[in-house]
């Protein structure tokens, strides 16, 4: 479904060969929380996936700390 949406704000769906896009207007009505929500839309995929790393770096700090995660060149190397 969130390829569909995607697509359907396109250029070509726009009908639009050569002109230019300069905005979209969307209304959102009976909306509900955001944690009922089964997938977030989002027109980004590399934001999503940064946004999905960063959730995970956030879990994984949490478990074992603030040194969890940082550059492997920082890292002791054991023989």
């Amino acid at each position: 479904m969130g390829e569909d949406l995607r697509h359907a704000y396109t250029v070509d769906a726009a009908g639009l060969q050569r002109g230019r896009l300069t905005g979209i207007t969307l209304k959102g009505e009976d909306l509900i929380a955001a944690g009922q929500v089964a997938e977030q839309i989002s027109f980004d995929g590399a934001r999503e996936a940064r946004l999905v790393a960063e959730e995970v770096s956030d879990r994984i700090r949490a478990k074992f700390g603030p040194g969890a995660i940082r550059p492997a060149t920082t890292l002791l190397r054991v023989s």
